[in-house]
């Protein structure tokens, strides 16, 4: 699933999910454990994962990267979680599964 390169995320493919839904309905079923492991296994291959993924624009990327691209994502969407709140979910917030995620908005610059 992910470039040869990158062999030894494979135990996280898991996160390679292409929604921000999925990626928000994993986050809540994990452990704060099961999200450290994953962060620390992905946070130190990401200067080479971005270094990977950018040989070419991302509206161009081949089908075989983007599980890739997603699992850095999903980094991103857990980051949060490890970083701040130690917890999978918000700390006194609201439940973010109560809000739909419009997944085929694409944020691009004003010409």
């Amino acid at each position: 699933m992910l470039p040869k390169q990158f062999d030894e995320l494979q135990v996280h493919a898991g996160w390679c999910l292409a929604t921000e839904t999925e990626r928000n309905i994993r986050r809540h079923a994990c452990t704060i454990e099961e999200l450290r492991a994953f962060a620390d296994a992905v946070l130190p291959r990401v200067p080479q994962i971005v270094a990977y993924l950018d040989r070419q624009p991302l509206d161009a990327m081949p089908d075989v990267d983007k599980p890739l691209f997603h699992m850095l994502l999903s980094l991103a969407e857990i980051a949060p979680a490890v970083e701040s709140y130690h917890q999978p979910a918000v700390i006194d917030g609201y439940d973010s599964r109560r809000f739909a995620a419009q997944e085929d908005f694409v944020l691009r610059p004003a010409i």
